[in-house]
């Protein structure tokens, strides 16, 4: 029978054959941590499991309470809001076990998770890195990202017509959630890897601050020579925007849109970069267009749903005609209350 083990901190000797090192960075994200720390240390496995917290100079108290509670983690500070890829990096010198996996602070662990995506990369030589399904704290399984790269003409495409890309090229786009299978981008939510995958591309790439690191990563782990695999027969529950909820209004949009610039420009040149801000700035334009004429419509609680689609596309065209540009946030900002139904986001997607 196979030892079974409870994550905790460093490793005894002996013990680093499938070992694995779980880097979380939390900004602020105070009770979602705490919750994600417990499912974590309530997993178990048949290896041991190292856990890392980094934190990026939080002020919720968030720090202190992992630091209290979970004696048994490392918890360092960084001093600074470093961002998600360069958060990660900083656990760089901590991380001596062959398997790391990247985890949000606003998740929770199954307690058979661990096990059962380690099992699922192992099992699989020419995996680099593997994802797994994420379920909303209500049970619904949440849909996965058009499986493309970003292009300028691709992201003016997302950004005019989400919903119709979605529900028209969805066998070609994206990948059914439900089912396991090779993808071309995994997210970062739950991201497992090989380290020595991550030493041969650098880890991640610390000019985003934060959304595009992801994508960036799983297309330098493709471009050498691994797979990405999407495992739906383990899970986590994922709240999103754990962070990002904490950021001034606004942040999200903009950072978006700045952080896709920059991986377009890093692999299709300045050029295209210059050419996704102009089309960034006219997919803005049209879509003001088709919501001042959507606001004819007499349909009830369209109101509130407009008013939050303008705002977002306000920034759109701030960002793309005028420069406009997030500001990182050093200390969280409660967030406005919006009186926006579930499936608003449809009328404007902030990410291209």
């Amino acid at each position: 029978m196979e030892k079974q083990h409870t994550a905790g901190g460093f490793l005894q000797p002996g013990e680093g054959t499938t070992a694995l090192t779980i880097v979380i960075v939390n900004w602020n994200a105070g009770e979602k941590l705490l919750r994600c720390l417990h499912s974590v240390r309530a997993s178990r496995t048949s290896f041991p499991v190292k856990v890392i917290v980094v934190d990026n100079d939080s002020v919720d108290g968030s720090r202190e309470r992992a630091t209290a509670e979970f004696p048994e983690f490392h918890v360092v500070n960084t001093g600074a809001n470093l961002g998600f890829g360069r958060g990660n990096n900083h656990a760089r010198p901590w991380v001596d076990t062959p398997l790391v996996l990247f985890l949000n602070p606003d998740t929770e662990l199954f307690p058979d998770t661990l096990e059962k995506a380690v099992r699922s990369l192992l099992a699989r030589p020419r995996v680099g890195m593997l994802g797994c399904q994420m379920r909303y704290p209500d049970g619904t399984v949440q849909q996965l990202g058009l499986q493309w790269f970003p292009t300028p003409g691709r992201a003016f495409w997302e950004l005019l017509v989400p919903g119709v890309l979605r529900r028209w090229f969805s066998p070609w786009l994206c990948h059914d959630p439900c089912k396991s299978g090779p993808v071309r981008k995994l997210y970062g939510g739950f991201l497992l890897a090989r380290r020595d995958v991550l030493d041969a591309v650098g880890w991640f790439d610390e000019r985003y601050f934060m959304y595009a690191e992801d994508v960036d990563l799983s297309e330098s782990v493709r471009r050498a020579g691994w797979e990405l695999y999407y495992d739906a027969g383990c899970a986590i529950v994922h709240a999103c925007g754990g962070a990002s909820q904490r950021a001034p209004s606004g942040f999200s949009v903009l950072m978006k849109q700045r952080s896709v610039e920059q991986l377009i420009e890093k692999h299709q040149g300045r050029s295209a970069a210059r050419r996704y801000r102009l089309l960034v700035g006219t997919a803005a334009g049209l879509r003001w267009l088709g919501l001042t004429l959507a606001a004819i419509l007499p349909s009830p609680g369209l109101r509130a749903r407009l008013q939050h689609a303008r705002a977002r596309t306000r920034l759109l065209w701030d960002w793309a005609w005028h420069g406009r540009e997030a500001a990182v946030p050093a200390r969280p900002t409660p967030p406005p209350r919006e009186a926006v139904p579930p499936n608003g986001a449809n009328l404007l997607s902030a990410t291209p």
